[in-house]
Parts: C-alpha cells; sequence; structure tokens
C-alpha cells in the first residue's frame, strides 16, 4: 500500500515533466534525485502516520475497556442508590417477615415477605429468625393498588413507597391519567410509582 501510494506520488510529478521540452540528462538526473527526495519524505510520512494510528487504535482500545469499566460502575451505583431510597423497618419483638410484609405501611400483604428477606440476605441467616432491634430494608414497589382509608400523601409515606408523606405529587404526576382530582383516590386503583 505505502509503495502503490509512493509509486502514484512519483508518476503525477514525472508525467507532467515529460511532456514538457525536452531534458538535458544533467536535468533529468537533478528531478529524478528531486523525485527520489520527495519519494523517501513521503515514505518516512507514511510511516510515521501508520505509527500514529497505530497509537490512535490502541488508544480506542482502552477508551472502550474504560467505558465499559465506568458502564459497569454506573449500574452498581445506580443499584446503590436504589438500595438508598429503600425504606427502613427497625424489629421488634415478636415480629416476623411476613407480619412485617403485612403491615400497612410496608406491603400490606404478608405474602410479599421474601421481598425484604431478599433485600436483607446479608443479615437474615434464616427467614424465620430475625431479632428485635435490627434494622431491615424494605424494598420499594414500582406499582401501587389503593385500599380503603389511602390518600395521595398517606401512600407516600408508606416504607414500601417513598417513606415521605410530602411526596405525593410524584405519584399524582405519574397517574394524571388515572387521577381526576388528587383528593379522590378509590380503593383496586392501580398506580405506578415513579423513581429516581
Amino acid at each position: 500500500m505505502k509503495k502503490i501510494i509512493a509509486l502514484t506520488f512519483v508518476l503525477c510529478l514525472v508525467i507532467p515533466a515529460f511532456a514538457q521540452e525536452k531534458l538535458t540528462e544533467e536535468q533529468a538526473q537533478a528531478q529524478i534525485d528531486t523525485l527520489k527526495q520527495q519519494l523517501s519524505e513521503a515514505e518516512a510520512k507514511i510511516t510515521e502516520l501508520q505509527s500514529q494510528v497505530e497509537n490512535l487504535k490502541s488508544d480506542v482500545n482502552n477508551l472502550k475497556t474504560r467505558k465499559s469499566e465506568l458502564e459497569s460502575k454506573l449500574a452498581e451505583l445506580q443499584e446503590t442508590w436504589k438500595r438508598c431510597q429503600w425504606g427502613r423497618y427497625k424489629v421488634v419483638e415478636g415480629d416476623w417477615l411476613s407480619k412485617i410484609a403485612s403491615m400497612r405501611e410496608v406491603y400490606h400483604d404478608g405474602s410479599k415477605w421474601p421481598m425484604i428477606y431478599e433485600a436483607n440476605k446479608d443479615k437474615i441467616k434464616n427467614p424465620n429468625l430475625i431479632y428485635p432491634d435490627w434494622i431491615l430494608l424494605i424494598p420499594t414497589l414500582d406499582t401501587y393498588k389503593v385500599i380503603p382509608g389511602d390518600c395521595l400523601s398517606l401512600i407516600a409515606s408508606y416504607l414500601s413507597i417513598y417513606s415521605n408523606a410530602k411526596r405525593w405529587p410524584e405519584i399524582y404526576e405519574a397517574n394524571k391519567d388515572k387521577i381526576k382530582d388528587k383528593d379522590l383516590i378509590y380503593p383496586n386503583q392501580e398506580f405506578t410509582i415513579p423513581h429516581d
């Protein structure tokens, strides 16, 4: 490839020179020497550029590796951030996982106890044994089915939602198609719960 480019370059310079008036032998030799010098410089430049291309390819590969590492770290941080948003429940005497899950401020559904167990496996070795004063993570829900007595601020205050009643507008904004009046919600309505 390098030779073809160099040869093409030389021919482009030589052909117009021959099309002109006849040269003396010394003039022709001088032109040939000039062209050889230009060819040598062009080959040196090609070699330099090839080296730069190889360096750039190496840089691109390094950047791809770095990008992959950063994407992995981002996914890890997103998971950590998600866990930071989860509610917290302090175990009291007489608690067990399904009892906690069935509490209104948690899931009001005892069958969801495995969610609590999975989120706290680092602490809970046996799902039948939990101890007072443990702080358990309560994973958040992506959807919520309204039960009698609920209002948006109460839903937002639940440990499985936001643990913060003041965040009720987020639920309202995400479900405007289902909520005509923010002060009127009905049992069995199912709301999307947005999380950052």
